[in-house]
């Protein structure tokens, strides 16, 4: 009897997964095109650098632990930042533009951006390096990413009371001034600043469709309110602290192998 009563339950519980795998698969099908914004936005950033990753002389595909590594440790960073900037309405996500996935509150769309952006920008910065092989270490290069952190500080402290103006410039000029202090990564500063700054196109391209829609959207007093076209300058800062612990770990790695 016991035997018969097990193979019921069994029955039952198999039968409950497949009707809300049923009812799951039946609402994606049914969901609006315009729900899958943001999805689409990230595949087809990701397709292009993902294709190329298999040109040989970059072999960007052969690389996958250390960019594995390079992407998660500052995702698990960025994304707590996230959802506390979210719990605090500091930015917010348009529920028509998602599929309406949220692991911890937070759209998974947002979560595969911390990994596709990170790929997308550590593809390039590779690309860089093995095509423009000249771009040694650049004094002006040093100065002036110091000139932006004292920048970033005086800012902080002017919009201190602005909560993602303060906690970006100051987060970003700390991991600037991190940077420049490691001797070994100066020979790559050329490298990571002409990366930040073939990024700034497709960046003004995602972004700007993001911000523009909007399928983020910021709370206006928690930001200077200076923009780029629709996007942030905010928004700008963070991208660069986010390429700066990408590529400061990226090239951390190869240095523990040596």
């Amino acid at each position: 009897m016991s035997d018969i009563n097990y193979k019921k339950s069994n029955y039952l519980c198999i039968q409950l997964l497949a009707n809300s795998l049923q009812l799951k698969l039946y609402t994606f099908h049914s969901m609006p095109l315009e729900n899958y914004t943001y999805l689409i936005i990230l595949l087809s950033s990701f397709f292009f650098p993902f294709v190329f990753s298999f040109d040989k002389r970059v072999a960007f595909f052969k690389k996958w632990k250390k960019i594995a590594f390079s992407i998660i440790l500052p995702a698990t960073f960025f994304i707590i930042w996230d959802i506390w900037f979210m719990n605090r309405g500091i930015w917010s996500f348009n529920d028509v533009y998602i599929i309406g996935i949220k692991p911890l509150g937070l759209p998974i769309e947002e979560w595969l951006f911390f990994a596709v952006i990170p790929y997308c920008s550590l593809f390039v910065y590779e690309v860089v390096k093995t095509y423009f092989q000249r771009l040694d270490y650049n004094q002006l290069m040093f100065w002036g990413l110091i000139l932006l952190g004292l920048l970033l500080l005086i800012f902080a402290g002017v919009f201190f009371n602005r909560n993602y103006t303060f906690w970006c410039f100051v987060l970003c000029a700390i991991f600037i001034a991190i940077l420049l202090f490691q001797s070994w990564f100066l020979e790559h500063i050329t490298h990571l600043t002409f990366t930040f700054a073939v990024c700034l196109i497709p960046m003004l391209l995602v972004n700007g469709v993001l911000t523009l829609m909007p399928v983020v959207q910021y709370n206006e007093a928690q930001i200077i309110g200076l923009r780029i076209y629709t996007i942030p300058l905010e928004d700008f800062v963070y991208y660069l602290l986010l390429l700066v612990m990408n590529v400061l770990i990226y090239e951390r790695i190869d240095r523990i192998k040596e």
